[in-house]
């Protein structure tokens, strides 16, 4: 069904405020509480958007067209990345499932000291 070699797809990564109060926000920088990704879909007509917030993971798909890109990374700091799949790896380590593991799950990221969507947010920038 998959291949196995590795391959790459292009992400766009968003970290935003949170929609909803929680404790931890109080730890995390106020502009990067909450992190989801897009990309486009095979042929880019849509957007495929993966959204895990805190009680369930929203999968969604959009038309792909300037309006609702405007709309996706409205009010947002956005990455664009380039995640190398390699289904020969293991994802890792022992982590709680939150925003930030599920982007790095999506991307291929193993890190395992990063924890926050600020932490992550460097990481990508950074390389």
């Amino acid at each position: 069904m998959y291949s196995i070699e590795p391959r790459t797809e292009i992400w766009t990564v968003c970290f935003s405020k949170a929609a909803n109060k929680h404790w931890v926000q109080r730890f995390l920088h106020k502009d990067f509480q909450h992190c989801y990704a897009f990309k486009k879909s095979p042929g880019g007509q849509f957007f495929l958007i993966v959204d895990p917030i805190r009680s369930y993971t929203v999968v969604d798909m959009v038309p792909a067209n300037e309006e609702e890109f405007k709309l996706l990374t409205e009010n947002v700091t956005f990455l664009t990345v380039v995640a190398t799949i390699d289904l020969t790896k293991d994802r890792g380590h022992f982590c709680r499932f939150n925003c930030v593991e599920m982007i790095k799950a999506l991307i291929g990221l193993k890190s395992f000291w990063t924890f926050t969507p600020k932490q992550l947010y460097r990481k990508l920038k950074n390389g």
